[in-house]
């Protein structure tokens, strides 16, 4: 009976061969019938649970054409994403967040015209809150007007162990062409900056989106922010310790000079590029704040942070040897008139170069150094932290 039905078989393949190879229309092949059903696949699947955020919203459709798709979380924000070129594919461009809820709508037709629809919800992982990673601010400020040596700063809340996924989380957007790049200033902080300072008038957008990236050590990326700033006219500002004097050069004219006094012996002003961090007004200077032997407190009407240490542009009213000799803990001061000037004339970003002391400024910690970092050193990005 076996070799019966195998006989059987060959002669059915065989006449169908013949009906294929030989006379009329057989040479033809027929069309295959549309279908009038149409296959929709959501991932992460119905009442999925715990779904990771690296995880990507993806549509299929088999047998027909995705019309639309609609993803949004709980608050109503929408997801977006792409079709596929044949549209029977969709994907999100976005990772997802934990802790959210989110429904899928599918709508597609098939083959024959039929509508299908299809609809999906599922909830992310629960992270706790000790366990999310975000950033705490970026500098500068959105909107801001800064000068040309400001580098691009952002802080997180948590050390980063994964610092290279961190940094393809972060966009640098410039008007012109501007060469440059991250450096770790330590594990909470990373900073951007020009080969060269920026050239002025520059346009930049910064972004970061760490939702739903993997952080590692079971920490996940929570924060999504971004800061658009200006460059605003070249400034630079420069003190020279030996000759007790200060340089204001904008767009390569000096502007300005003024006498000034810089730090003792012991207590001197570093040699390097800093940068004009912060502006305050009543500023008062004591002893303990520095740990110095002698006993004081004093108060400047105008001063311009450019160390985290301490380093100041401050007018030293109490000074009389102002030109004269450097008598300081470091800062440099001057009349109360310059430095009025130098206030209303002075933007947050611009440069600060020391040159003439036997100190050079070279602590990483000391924001902001990154300007004193050789070029090439800068380019290794610092992922472990060997200068922290």
């Amino acid at each position: 009976m076996r070799r019966n039905t195998m006989r059987v078989a060959a002669f059915v393949g065989a006449c169908v061969m013949a009906l294929t190879a030989c006379g009329g229309d057989g040479d033809k092949l027929s069309p295959v019938a549309a279908r009038s059903a149409m296959g929709l696949t959501v991932y992460p699947a119905y009442d999925a649970t715990d779904v990771k955020p690296d995880s990507t919203i993806t549509v299929n459709g088999t047998y027909g054409r995705l019309d639309e798709v609609q993803v949004f979380d709980s608050t109503g924000t929408v997801i977006t994403g792409e079709f596929s070129e044949d549209r029977t594919a969709w994907v999100a461009d976005r990772r997802l967040s934990p802790n959210e809820s989110y429904t899928v709508i599918a709508r597609g037709t098939s083959e024959k015209g039929a509508a299908v629809s299809q609809t999906s919800r599922f909830n992310t992982l629960k992270v706790m809150e000790k366990d999310q990673t975000g950033s705490n601010f970026i500098l500068p400020l959105d909107g801001s007007t800064v000068g040309v040596a400001h580098p691009v700063v952002v802080q997180f809340n948590h050390n980063i162990l994964n610092r290279e996924a961190v940094l393809e989380s972060l966009t640098i957007e410039t008007s012109e062409e501007v060469e440059g790049g991250w450096y770790w200033i330590d594990a909470r902080e990373v900073h951007w900056r020009p080969k060269e300072f920026w050239p002025s008038g520059t346009k930049v957008t910064v972004r970061e989106n760490l939702v739903g990236l993997d952080m590692g050590d079971g920490e996940w990326g929570t924060s999504r922010r971004e800061s658009s700033f200006t460059i605003g006219r070249e400034q630079v500002i420069k003190v020279d310790v030996k000759r007790r004097e200060l340089t204001v050069v904008r767009d390569d004219d000096v502007i300005r000079r003024v006498d000034v006094s810089t730090g003792k012996p012991g207590w001197e002003t570093r040699n390097g590029t800093k940068v004009i961090m912060e502006k305050v007004t009543g500023k008062i200077w004591t002893n303990e704040a520095i740990d110095a032997p002698e006993n004081y407190r004093l108060r400047s009407s105008y001063a311009m942070r450019m160390t985290n240490s301490g380093e100041f542009l401050h007018d030293a009213t109490w000074n009389n040897r102002i030109g004269s000799a450097n008598t300081s803990h470091g800062c440099v001061g001057m009349s109360l008139a310059d430095m009025r000037w130098m206030y209303n004339n002075t933007i947050i970003g611009d440069p600060v170069i020391t040159i003439g002391s036997p100190k050079k400024f070279t602590d990483l910690w000391n924001r902001y150094q990154d300007w004193n970092v050789d070029w090439d050193q800068w380019l290794t990005g610092n992922f472990d932290l060997s200068d922290e």
